[in-house]
């Protein structure tokens, strides 16, 4: 599965409508000494530093490799526009980009500015709409909205499953969002097996928010 691009989780959902740009005070994170910190969503996110962290340049070349996998060309469009609305935080492999293992799970965090779009109230919009992005794929995607919302120590989020295929191979992914300071923040994890899921949730349990608001917004 070389060419299964993380989980097709650029959102751009609202890319072909408008341009908005990143906010002056926007931060998009920094690793040290393997933990990923982000001031602007008051977050912290220990991880494993055996993991394959991709860099943003990492990042763009992961994507355009992935865009033989869309179908639809107005998506096409939409994601190429959305680069200027969608920020890729963190992007990890457990396992070295393109090694030989049968899937190799993942855990990805993105932003989109969303404040242009105020129907979208909470995560659960957000991903309702993501569906129609996922659909216009060659991944045959299923999906199941849960009804609890996940929540991270203190932070809710909304969450969607995902069953796709691709080239005769089955994966599964967990899509969690929320509505924060104008974003939809989205945390996604990919993996094939129960093994792999356990150890991705796992590591989400190490993550952690600030909920008061941080000085860089007063």
């Amino acid at each position: 599965m070389k060419k299964l691009i993380l989980s097709f989780t650029i959102l751009t959902l609202f890319a072909c409508k408008t341009e908005q740009r990143m906010p002056e005070n926007f931060d998009y994170g920094s690793i040290e000494n393997g933990v990923y910190a982000n001031d602007y969503f008051q977050m912290h996110f220990p991880f494993d530093d055996s993991w394959d962290v991709q860099s943003q340049d990492e990042v763009e070349n992961i994507q355009d490799l992935g865009q033989d996998i869309i179908t639809d060309e107005n998506i096409k469009r939409a994601i190429k526009a959305s680069e200027i609305n969608t920020a890729n935080l963190f992007v990890a492999y457990v396992y070295e980009f393109g090694s030989t293992m049968d899937y190799n799970p993942s855990l990805m965090i993105v932003a989109e500015n969303i404040k242009m779009f105020p129907q979208v109230k909470r995560g659960r919009d957000y991903l309702i709409e993501a569906q129609k992005i996922l659909n216009g794929t060659s991944l045959n995607y299923s999906y199941d909205m849960i009804l609890e919302p996940k929540v991270i120590n203190g932070k809710s989020f909304d969450v969607m499953n995902a069953t796709g295929s691709y080239l005769g191979n089955q994966f599964k992914q967990k899509y969690m969002s929320t509505v924060t300071d104008g974003f939809c923040l989205s945390i996604i994890i990919s993996y094939d097996t129960d093994n792999q899921r356990e150890l991705l949730e796992k590591a989400l349990e190490q993550m952690t928010f600030n909920t008061a608001k941080s000085k860089k917004k007063n």
